[in-house]
């Protein structure tokens, strides 16, 4: 982990992420007290995933929220990915889910998570879960979410060697449900060339609509 690293992680433009998560409707209603303080989190979190990339690591609820709704935006996702780790960092969300063996796995990769974040950080992994509108609000210590193999190209939907999350598709780099023109850019469409399906999501890259963000409003 060297400066650079840092840079880069800092660098991020995560505003479009808060607005999304601020609206009361399509997103979480967060304040943006609130989403800025998780934000704050979700920056260490990343940063521990760039430094213990062979772990196995959990964050807390907040966290894997706005993880979450960094993962919805697909193609700034995977360009932010790229711009921190050099791959697309998975996300597998069933750890704890599948039995009593798993919960306890799920227990203690996030107490793992815990002794990483204050080893690296100097500061208690849940110093604010008792204040009610914070980055870990109502979290209890081994309440964590579900980061499966941190690092690891391969932990999403069992498939070994995946370099990115598009239904199978070898070479693809972007999913684009809802994409004008996706019908070749979907994995399931039969006919569908790799030329198409590529042309297909440099134009979705390439168009207005999907490059402009909501920004926060003064």
């Amino acid at each position: 982990m060297n400066a650079q690293d840092l840079h880069a992680i800092a660098a991020l433009d995560l505003e479009p992420i808060k607005v999304k998560l601020m609206h009361q409707e399509s997103g979480e209603g967060w304040t943006l007290e609130r989403a800025n303080a998780v934000e704050f989190e979700y920056r260490r979190f990343l940063i521990l995933m760039k430094k213990f990339p062979n772990e196995q690591t959990a964050p807390l609820v907040d966290v894997d929220t706005f993880w979450h709704y960094h993962i919805l935006d697909t193609m700034k996702y995977a360009a932010d990915c790229d711009a921190v780790f050099g791959h697309f960092l998975h996300h597998f969300p069933y750890i704890g889910l599948r039995g009593e063996d798993d919960e306890a796995a799920h227990i203690r990769v996030g107490l793992r998570m815990k002794q990483l974040y204050e080893d690296t950080f100097g500061e208690d992994y849940v110093r604010k879960a008792a204040q009610a509108d914070t980055a870990h609000s109502g979290v209890a210590a081994v309440s964590f979410a579900h980061s499966g193999l941190v690092g690891a190209q391969f932990a999403h939907s069992g498939v070994i060697g995946a370099q990115f999350a598009h239904s199978g598709v070898v070479g693809a780099k972007f999913a684009h449900s809802g994409v004008v023109g996706a019908q070749v850019a979907h994995s399931g469409v039969v006919g569908a060339s790799a030329a198409q399906a590529e042309a297909a999501i440099i134009a979705a890259q390439q168009s207005s609509f999907y490059q402009q963000r909501p920004r926060l409003t003064a």
